[in-house]
């Protein structure tokens, strides 16, 4: 069993977990901007080959898993929180769930005109659209793990256990926060802040179990 002084542990220490997490999702700019100019010989992004594109998205996934493995060790060991935890939920819980991967899914076709999954499939190559989608996996275990490290914030600072997606407030401003800013565009901003909040409402439906959870957001991110 790990050893911690928990009467150090605050409400903050969790909150820089999560930032930690959303930090580890900024790894795939370093690599676009410092490490891939030299691999391909100064080829930009939005030109690379099949190959590039594939070598990047290993290259990100790699950074992705190891960041989320170095949290997941160190905040059971540091704060006493296991992230992986497998709780129960209940029935209301379970339809709750269902229902927010539900409208998730009613976003994305809102966005696409179709299924998010089959609008992606008709315009890549297979190979290409396999590689994505794993990307996508790597991408949402970091975003799961904002969202479980931002509940365990909120309620370490209100002092209790609630319903309230704190922790997809969390996502809301910080994945949400930075796509205004990367996609300069307000309106997709909007819409992963609007994902970031249905995010949170998932993962305490589902009575933070992890591997439900994650499941679920990940559904509701690819279809």
């Amino acid at each position: 069993m790990y050893e911690m002084k928990t009467s150090r542990i605050t409400a903050w220490d969790y909150l820089w977990y999560a930032l930690y997490a959303f930090a580890g999702l900024g790894i795939e700019l370093l690599l676009l901007s410092v490490l891939e100019p030299v691999l391909f010989c100064g080829v930009q992004s939005d030109e690379y080959s099949v190959l590039q594109r594939i070598l990047h998205w290993s290259l990100t996934m790699a950074c992705w898993g190891v960041i989320g493995l170095v949290l997941l060790y160190f905040s059971k060991k540091k704060l006493g929180f296991d992230v992986l935890q497998n709780n129960g939920f209940s029935f209301r819980g379970l339809l709750g769930g269902i229902f927010w991967v539900a409208a998730c899914i009613a976003l994305n076709v809102w966005d696409w005109g179709t299924l998010k999954i089959i609008g992606e499939f008709q315009q890549k190559e297979p190979i290409v659209f396999i590689f994505q989608y794993l990307y996508y996996a790597f991408e949402i275990g970091l975003v799961f793990l904002i969202v479980a490290f931002g509940q365990g914030f909120g309620e370490k600072l209100v002092g209790r256990k609630t319903r309230f997606p704190l922790g997809g407030l969390v996502l809301c401003v910080t994945w949400g926060g930075i796509h205004i800013l990367s996609q300069q565009s307000v309106y997709t901003g909007l819409g992963v802040m609007a994902f970031g909040i249905l995010y949170g409402l998932i993962y305490v439906s589902f009575g933070r179990n992890a591997k439900y959870s994650y499941a679920a957001m990940l559904l509701a991110f690819i279809i």
